[in-house]
């Protein structure tokens, strides 16, 4: 993907958020206080609860963005640029 289509497809961060919320919960959310795999999506909240305990998660947690006060979206074009690669 380039820069272009990177802009076009994550045009701000709530696309961004519900792209990964979407990845997130497709590979499944491990809960960190019970370790139950059974969560939904708390959308007032924005996090995502534990079926068994009520513990809430939030979308950043359990990754390298978690303790980063950047945005997701910063978080994505990072990603972008460093994975991508000019062809010679």
């Amino acid at each position: 993907m380039n820069i272009l289509d990177f802009v076009e497809k994550f045009k701000d961060e709530k696309a961004c958020k519900e792209y990964f919320r979407d990845l997130r919960m497709k590979e499944g959310v491990v809960c960190k206080h019970c370790g139950s795999k059974k969560h939904y999506w708390l959308a007032s909240k924005r996090q995502f609860q534990c079926s068994s305990c009520s513990f809430r998660t939030t979308l950043k947690s359990g990754t390298v963005m978690e303790n980063s006060n950047l945005s997701v979206r910063k978080w994505f074009l990072i990603m972008q640029f460093t994975t991508s690669n000019k062809k010679k």
